[in-house]
């Protein structure tokens, strides 16, 4: 399955980008003082800035357009957690650039430990749509990892209509500590249980 990327006029980079060099030029044009010129172009410049800040900010107020890059989902009342009937063990990625997440998880936690899958989900500054692992300790969650690219489209396919109706499964994750063979190092590995039945939701949800 190909890898879904968030479109560019969605992607906060370059919605950024856009708004400065759209202002700059807009900028330039104005001291140039051009007859005719100037003003027209002043206008456009300015239309299409304003145009790229509402898309950078438009996520905020519409839930379908949101980014959940590095940890935005909040626990509301319109967020509905549904557990998934689970039979396969799957590793979690990036758990090494989350260490400060999974730490402050296991000092909230005993040794069962739950985590929701975010779909649509962004590493920061990233394009590629992807399937996040959030940790929930103590009432709040903690970005840990991601799915592995492997399955993460699949998954994502099924989990984000869900996300749109403000559902999101849940599933059991575990993390242990093991000595890198390389560095010597402590690290930690984390594994989540998945379902084939991610999209099916049980008759009393």
């Amino acid at each position: 399955m190909k890898r879904r990327k968030l479109p560019l006029w969605r992607w906060d980079p370059f919605l950024a980008a856009l708004v400065l060099v759209l202002s700059l030029v807009a900028a330039l044009f104005q001291r140039l003082d051009i007859p005719v010129v100037s003003p027209i172009a002043l206008t456009v410049l300015l239309v299409a800035a304003v145009a790229a800040a509402v898309l950078l900010v438009l996520p905020v107020f519409v839930r379908s357009l949101r980014r959940d890059g590095e940890g935005s989902l909040a626990l509301t009342d319109e967020v509905r957690l549904v557990p998934l009937p689970v039979t396969e063990t799957f590793p979690v990625v990036d758990g090494q650039r989350h260490r400060a997440s999974v730490e402050a998880t296991l000092a909230r936690t005993g040794e069962h430990i739950t985590a929701v899958l975010v779909p649509g989900s962004t590493a920061w500054l990233g394009r590629d749509l992807r399937v996040a692992v959030d940790a929930l300790a103590g009432g709040k969650l903690y970005r840990v990892g991601y799915l592995p690219k492997e399955i993460d489209q699949q998954t994502d396919a099924a989990l984000h209509p869900l996300a749109l109706r403000g559902v999101y499964r849940t599933v059991p994750l575990t993390v242990r500590s093991e000595k890198s063979a390389v560095t010597g190092k402590l690290r930690f590995v984390l594994e989540v249980r998945l379902g084939p039945t991610l999209g099916e939701l049980p008759a009393e949800a």
